[in-house]
């Protein structure tokens, strides 16, 4: 092959020439490998996950004939390394393979952690070993991610028959080497979500980590609100109380503890029973310091004033991801320079409807007496 001509030295000269170059070579290798399963259908039909690996480096390299790219340079690549086979050291094929008659398939994870340093182009190789006779297409990678699911982590979801902009990178309102290269592409991703759902007014919140920073990260196991200790029972009860303040007026009936509900689990992995006891267990305020009161007072305030410090520590000095939920969940905190005073107005409007001197209680931190409802 004259040194002119190779992939390498038409890459220098112009880039897109060699992505156009690659783009022909996986529609050759798609037109032998359909050629072929046609001619050996059983063979194909018993193709695996690993086997097909092998046949599609087999095959791209036959497809190398009279193209700028050299068969030597196709290799399958050990162990598990994201794309699979690698072509001239900048080209990367990634391959896939349903005994289903469909084109949809899980694919690899988002974060791309085991990315091979320098491959910049990558395409989907897919056999779809169902039907009647075996087939396979060749995409641009990208086009074919339509969605992301989770199972042990977050990874897409493939279909090699996807239309233009259906893409879930077009969804998102970003490209692939964008996102890819995010240091935090987990949250673009857990955003996106979060914004759908509040579009179809769903109350659903992504469970996976907000974050790829081993020092934000949770157990992988769930956990019972029972099973955790004092310490941080009150933590996690303090920050429920200044993202979702409206679980706390008693005057709102319905769904106000979902979203309470929904973060303790997609961000804690706790699982809350009776979510309700956090706020309205142990019965009402009748006395304060021994004097009766005109009418009792929801438990909740006595859980307000016993919280009120734990809340404003977090308020004063908050963390960085702590803003960053703020921002998402409850950012009226963000219009005021002190969050704690503000976070105080939302309780006390929900004071002063139920006749509660909420501020004077904080102030003193009086005794209460209880009775059953």
């Amino acid at each position: 092959m004259n040194n002119d001509n190779n992939i390498i030295a038409i890459r220098k000269k112009d880039i897109t020439l060699a992505h156009e170059a690659f783009a022909d070579l996986m529609k050759k290798t798609e037109d032998i490998l359909n050629q072929e399963a046609k001619a050996n259908i059983h063979a194909y039909k018993t193709l695996n996950a690993s086997t097909l690996e092998q046949c599609a480096v087999d095959k791209i390299k036959a497809a190398c004939l009279n193209s700028p790219f050299n068969p030597d340079e196709v290799k399958l690549v050990a162990g598990q390394r994201f794309p699979d086979i690698v072509a001239n050291q900048y080209y990367g094929v990634e391959v896939k393979t349903t005994k289903e008659n469909h084109w949809t398939s899980t694919g690899s994870s988002i974060v791309e952690s085991t990315r091979i340093e320098n491959v910049e182009d990558i395409y989907m190789l897919f056999g779809k070993l169902g039907g009647n006779v075996p087939q396979f297409k060749c995409r641009p990678y990208q086009d074919v991610l339509y969605d992301i699911a989770v199972t042990h982590s977050p990874r897409y979801l493939i279909n090699m028959e996807l239309g233009e902009k259906d893409d879930i990178f077009s969804k998102m309102g970003t490209t692939y080497d964008c996102f890819r290269t995010s240091p935090d592409s987990i949250s673009i991703a857990r955003n996106y979500y979060r914004e759908r759902a509040k579009a179809q007014n769903k109350q659903e919140m992504p469970w996976w980590l907000t974050s790829d920073n081993v020092e934000n990260a949770h157990s992988f196991n769930i956990r019972l609100w029972n099973s955790l200790d004092l310490q941080e029972k009150r933590e996690l009860r303090a920050k429920c109380m200044i993202l979702f303040p409206e679980a706390l007026n008693p005057a709102r009936k319905m769904d106000k503890y979902n979203n309470t509900t929904l973060w303790l689990c997609s961000y804690n992995q706790v699982v809350t029973p009776n979510i309700r006891d956090l706020y309205s267990a142990g019965g009402q305020i009748t006395h304060v310091n021994g004097v009766r009161l005109k009418k009792p007072a929801a438990q909740v305030f006595n859980i307000i004033v016993d919280y009120a410090d734990d809340i404003k520590s977090i308020l004063t000095n908050p963390s960085k991801d702590m803003l960053l939920m703020i921002q998402e969940f409850n950012p009226i905190l963000l219009q005021n320079k002190n969050m704690y005073e503000e976070w105080l107005n939302i309780c006390s409007k929900f004071a002063q409807e139920n006749e509660v001197p909420l501020r004077e209680w904080i102030a003193d931190k009086p005794a209460f007496t209880f009775s059953k409802k």
